[in-house]
């Protein structure tokens, strides 16, 4: 048996013909922060979905825990998301629930009673910054306010894994750095598994312990995040170096809309 966290293993994805992802493989390990990156339209997002098993593969699994999640029945997946945490690119909270309600959603999911599920939501806030924003809708919450509730919902039932979905998606450096920072520390002090989908290089040199770039529908390098600046690989130099000019195959990219 693995001992790793999560494990993919010769996962293949196509649509319409296009190939997406093409027999990959990648292991994170217990307690480590692994970031993807690459272009867009590489297939990063399409990882995420089909380890979540909100995607089905071509062909290939994904274990968890080393545990084959691609046989299991719809009912059997739900119960084990129980110990997965999810961070939306666009927070993806619920208009028309309280703070506290999204927040508490998959306690209140699992049966906690209200006062208990608002108490472990008041916690979680006053982690993330927020102490007084139980009773707030999300309309009144600021670009950086609602990415931290969206992380205090991730962690509001205490999973084991946490997935991020380009976490720091529309905002200024400023409050970027901050959402980094407290990342890092909810990651080392809840000692969770952390697999991250990022464009953003200083999240990546922050955040990360283990870096993976998927290209043409495989990792195309995996290094320690400490490791990055001494990695010589000239298609990986390009990307993290923002270049468009190189090796890394640029010509699928388009522009929309008119100039």
């Amino acid at each position: 048996m693995s001992d790793a966290k999560i494990q993919v293993c010769h996962l293949s994805k196509q649509f319409d013909g296009k190939i997406i992802l093409d027999d990959m493989n990648l292991k994170v390990m217990p307690g480590e922060s692994h970031i993807v990156i690459g272009l867009s339209g590489t297939g990063k997002s399409v990882l995420l979905k089909c380890i979540l098993g909100l995607l089905q593969a071509d062909s290939g699994e994904v274990l968890v825990d080393g545990e084959e999640w691609c046989c299991l029945s719809e009912s059997e997946r739900l119960k084990r998301m129980r110990n997965i945490g999810m961070v939306f690119q666009g927070s993806a909270l619920f208009d028309s629930l309280p703070v506290w309600e999204n927040v508490a959603f998959v306690l209140r999911r699992q049966g906690m009673k209200k006062k208990e599920a608002r108490d472990r939501a008041q916690e979680v806030l006053e982690k993330v910054g927020l102490p007084h924003a139980c009773d707030k809708m999300p309309a009144e919450l600021s670009g950086g306010m609602a990415k931290r509730v969206g992380l205090a919902r991730a962690i509001c039932h205490r999973p084991s894994i946490i997935f991020y979905d380009e976490p720091l998606s529309g905002l200024d450096p400023v409050m970027s750095d901050v959402i980094t920072r407290l990342m890092r520390e909810l990651h080392e002090e809840m000692q969770v598994t952390s697999l991250t989908i990022a464009h953003n290089m200083k999240l990546v040199r922050d955040f990360g312990d283990q870096v993976s770039m998927l290209y043409q529908g495989r990792i195309h390098l995996q290094t320690p995040a400490s490791e990055l600046d001494s990695q010589d690989d000239p298609i990986f130099r390009q990307f993290i170096e923002g270049r468009a000019n190189g090796p890394l195959d640029t010509n699928n990219l388009t522009i929309k809309g008119s100039l």
